[in-house]
């Protein structure tokens, strides 16, 4: 934990905070409802027992999460408690209201129609900025009238660091899922630029009949020295087949990282150096580092390969880790963060992979790379770039470098990835790891240590080429 100096900055943060007050709170008069209306009756407290559950944390000024997708006939529920302001929940066609401000307050609504349902804060946002979230609820899929859906990015917005590394963007299929559907998405030019801002990036996104998840795509953003203006670009959806097009576009705003920015939320930054490391069959711990004092809390969410980010906890800011529990066995999960602070919310980090304790078991050098005599079993898992074949990945053992193996993404005989283990038991007690890779596609490396059944695991994202890896702790000698 960062030791940072409080009394010396009590002057320039009570400034602080009241010129963020003056960014996230709208002036001039303002109409607040009377009373509820148009929720639930016998509301749970606190929204005990509801899945679909959206919190506002003590000093928090975002709703956790900011978008829930459910089934038709589904309760959403919102609770807080003890906040050092106040609070409303009010849809953003009037449909739904929790009443007048209050620093703590329970509000349930059952949604039936499908598709994207807004909802903001009425004294720290608006339908269109601030403080809002999102409602989404899928189409019926038995077949009969639920229908194509539509295509759209989710949100219609993102604002981000410089130093981010990457940006997520999310594509939603609300409305319906019947039959497949493709998009095709694209990067264009604003006052950010192609290859001095960001990676032009382009592909299609694809669905399967009856799939409602969301899809997503990464766009690398660049990181230079300058000291410059808040700049954006446009992610541009086209040439939908299977469903409608929705909002065919979304806006990218980079926030400079040199002192140049501006603006709401410009010194909250997302935490780096984020690791995962499984403990034991059920369980994976999160280390990150980089948290700046604007951080108040730091949101934790999860995925399964394939599958769509869910927030999972919040920790405060300071703790710098998080174990997960409850986990499947021989599994491996996705993690990102992002930190919340009075002055808005950080970009996402970068993604880390971890996995649980799989079988302690001998290496299928029938479907895997088996190094060190059998010791270690090691795999690659890829995803190839649009259009392009899957090949599935490819390895190579070699017999003078018996702890040495290649793998390659494609059927190309070329290849692309390196994994190398070392004996450091002499040393610090611990097998050293050593990846590295040429590849710029989508990849999970999974090491299992055959004896123990504990697995080490990689992430790297499309449209960037991992920095080799020089792990001196991947694995116990004991």
């Amino acid at each position: 934990m960062t030791n940072r100096p409080i009394l010396p900055v009590l002057g320039l943060g009570f400034l602080l905070a009241v010129s963020a007050w003056g960014q996230h709170h709208f002036m001039g008069a303002q109409d607040y409802d009377d009373g509820p209306g148009g929720g639930d009756n016998n509301t749970p407290a606190g929204c005990a027992g509801v899945q679909a559950k959206i919190t506002i944390s003590a000093n928090g000024l975002t709703f956790s999460p900011e978008s829930v997708t459910i089934d038709p006939g589904q309760p959403v529920c919102w609770t807080w408690s003890g906040t050092s302001t106040t609070h409303t929940v009010k849809a953003d066609d009037g449909t739904f209201t929790s009443g007048p401000p209050a620093d703590r307050g329970t509000f349930q609504r059952t949604f039936s129609t499908p598709g994207t349902h807004g909802f903001h804060c009425q004294v720290h946002g608006n339908p269109t900025g601030g403080m809002r979230g999102a409602v989404v609820v899928r189409g019926s899929n038995n077949g009969g009238g639920g229908g194509k859906g539509n295509l759209a990015p989710s949100p219609g917005s993102y604002t981000v660091e410089e130093g981010v590394g990457a940006l997520t963007v999310t594509v939603e299929r609300t409305g319906g899922s019947d039959g497949a559907a493709t998009v095709k998405y694209e990067t264009a030019n604003g006052t950010a630029k192609v290859n001095k801002d960001f990676t032009r990036r382009n592909g299609t996104l694809s669905w399967g009949a009856g799939d409602q998840d969301p899809k997503t795509f990464q766009v690398p953003i660049k990181n230079d020295k300058a000291k410059e203006s808040d700049e954006t670009f446009t992610i541009k959806l086209s040439k939908a087949t299977g469903a409608g097009l929705g909002a065919g576009s979304a806006t990218v705003t980079i926030r400079d990282n040199d002192g140049g920015g501006s603006g709401c939320g410009a010194s909250v930054a997302a935490p780096a150096q984020l690791q995962a490391r499984g403990q034991s069959e059920n369980e994976i711990r999160l280390t990150w580092a980089g948290e700046t004092a604007a951080a108040g809390e730091i949101r934790v969410e999860r995925r399964q390969p394939g599958g769509s980010f869910r927030e999972i906890a919040s920790v405060p800011a300071g703790v710098a880790s998080f174990t997960d529990s409850g986990l499947a066995g021989g599994a491996t999960f996705q993690y990102r963060l992002r930190a919340v602070g009075a002055d808005g919310v950080s970009a996402f980090s970068e993604i880390a992979a971890g996995a649980t304790d799989g079988a302690a078991a001998a290496c299928d050098d029938a479907n895997a790379l088996c190094l060190d005599n059998g010791r270690f079993e090691a795999t690659v898992e890829w995803r190839p770039l649009a259009g392009s074949a899957d090949g599935g990945a490819r390895r190579m053992v070699l017999p003078e470098a018996p702890n040495s193996g290649l793998f390659s993404t494609s059927r190309s005989p070329d290849q692309q990835l390196l994994i190398n283990m070392l004996d450091g038991c002499n040393v610090n007690g611990h097998h050293w790891l050593y990846f590295a890779s040429l590849a710029d596609v989508e990849l999970t490396v999974k090491v299992r240590d055959t004896q123990t059944g504990r697995t080490w695991a990689y992430f790297n994202p499309a449209g960037s080429v991992p920095a080799p890896v020089r792990d001196v702790e991947a694995f116990s000698c004991n």
